[in-house]
Parts: structure tokens; sequence; C-alpha cells
């Protein structure tokens, strides 16, 4: 794990991040707006905090996966470790193991919609968006059903529009690769607050 974590430094740090204080500082002000916004949609304290960890790692990955096209085990299994154990202990609090129980499918839903579609998508879909299903399916579905259906629908649309729009001004060819986390993030971001 740690020589993982050292490859995708090494991958990072070949890209040239210009990330100085303006960029940190809307880093820093969107991460605490989420946050705010995401507690006040939601009442329940173990929830908001996985709901926070897993979208902080969203955004992190989003920034990781649009300069350098790679998502990084060790920060998807940080958002494994810090909001899945959160939502099962909102869960128990709340004594509500049916919400639970829809989670968890809803979680193995979207990894195997993730993994069929890396499997025909000949490498246009990566594995590490398809390691991200299992956290992010599992937040929305936990919410519900339609959470879930509509932050993947969402997901979905904004990447093909972006890309269609992109590919209409010429900056995107069509066998051009495109960073997917960043839609996965603010599709599930919207579906989380809608």
């Amino acid at each position: 794990m740690v020589d993982t974590a050292q490859k995708n430094l090494r991958r990072i740090r070949k890209y040239t991040l210009n990330i100085g204080m303006p960029q940190t500082a809307a880093v820093a002000a969107w991460t605490g707006v989420a946050a705010l916004l995401i507690h006040r949609e939601s009442t329940r304290a173990f929830l908001t905090v996985g709901a926070i960890a897993v979208f902080a790692g969203l955004l992190a990955l989003s920034i990781i996966d649009a300069y350098t096209h790679r998502v990084p085990r060790y920060v998807t299994g940080l958002m494994i470790v810090t909001g899945v154990p959160l939502i099962v202990l909102d869960a128990i609090w709340h004594w509500d193991p049916s919400e639970l129980l829809r989670g968890f499918a809803g979680a193995l839903a979207l990894f195997l919609l993730y993994s069929l579609i890396a499997a025909v998508s000949r490498g246009g879909f990566g594995r590490g968006d398809v390691m991200l299903a299992p956290s992010v399916g599992l937040l929305l579905a936990y919410r519900d059903w339609e959470v879930l259906i509509r932050g993947t629908v969402y997901t979905f649309v904004l990447a093909g529009v972006v890309s269609a729009a992109l590919m209409a001004m010429r900056a995107l060819d069509r066998r051009d690769h495109i960073a997917f986390v960043p839609y996965i993030a603010v599709g599930a971001f919207i579906a989380f607050l809608v």
C-alpha cells in the first residue's frame, strides 16, 4: 500500500499542479460549503459526518483524476474506512436495518453497473472509477433508492453533456479519455442534496 501511494505521488508530481493559495482557499471554501449543505440536509450526525467523509474524498479524487487520470486506491480506501463505518453507526444508532440493507444493495448494484461499463468500454472506464462505486452507492442508496438512481443519471448526463460540448469545440476527440470522477462527485452531491 505504501509503495502504491509513493507511485501515485510520483505521478502527481510529474504534472504541474499549480495549486497556490487561491486554489487552496477555493478547495477549502468548497469543502466548508459542501459540509454546511450536507449538515443542513441531514439531521443525523453519523450520516452527516459519513457523507462529508465520502464527499471530501470525492473532491480530492476529482482533482487528482482531472490532472492525472488516476484514482489512487489509498484515497478510495480512506473514503471507505471513514465513510462506511459512520453510515453503519447511523443505522445502528437509529436502529433501521432496512436502510442499511438498502445501502449495501445499492453499493453492490452501482459496483456491478460500473463493472459492466468498464468491461464494455475497453479502457474508457477505469478500475479506479469502479472502486468508487461501493462507497458512493452505499451513501446514496442509504438515503433512498431514488437518490441512487438520480445520482447515477446525473453523473452520466453531466459527463455526456460536457463531453459533447468539448467535442463540439474540438477540445476533445472521440478517442480521448475523460476524467470521470468529477462527474461522479457532482452527480452524487446534487442527488444527495436535492
